[in-house]
């Protein structure tokens, strides 16, 4: 009895994770074309307080299809500025693009300096992991935080986390 609950539970968590990767897929694949032209483009840095930025290549009809999720490397990469949980507000771990295809999230300087910051353009169906210890996928397949992503900018982090100002 046990088993057959433990296989039900393996079987449905594996539902749940194909549901938002095959939506995922589907919206990458589906704009394929404007995610080669589309450009993230961070605009500001204000430390203790936010980070706004916005996307250009887009056509605003699909901005309401994808979100911005942040991403600061120290020992691997964390999600930025506090830990994504399912249900949380926009603001916290991630950014909607508004109507003009702008982003802003909060931000927190932390004790250990940041390397650099991904930001990152996503499906909105996309599953934020907390943590990841690659970038890029693994031969292009396995894991890293690009592998479902439409495009993305690096930021270098400066010993106290990030400039002032771009």
């Amino acid at each position: 009895m046990k088993l057959l609950l433990a296989l039900i539970t393996l079987t449905s968590v594996n539902f749940a994770q194909a549901s938002w990767k095959s939506q995922t897929r589907a919206t990458l694949r589906e704009y394929a074309n404007e995610c080669r032209t589309t450009e993230v483009v961070v605009d500001e840095i204000i430390k203790n307080d936010v980070i706004r930025g916005h996307i250009q290549g887009m056509s605003p009809a699909s901005y309401n299809k994808f979100k911005v999720v942040f991403y600061v490397k120290t020992n691997k990469w964390y999600v930025h500025p506090y830990t994504f949980t399912p249900g949380q507000e926009e603001g916290y771990s991630y950014s909607n693009l508004d109507a003009d295809g702008n982003f802003k999230i909060k931000t927190v300087r932390r004790e250990v300096a940041s390397q650099k910051m991904a930001v990152v353009l996503v499906p909105k169906s996309y599953n934020i992991k907390s943590s990841r210890w690659r970038l890029n996928p693994l031969f292009g397949i396995f894991g890293g935080v690009l592998k479902n992503s439409c495009n993305h900018t690096i930021v270098p982090g400066n010993g106290d986390f990030f400039m002032e100002s771009l």
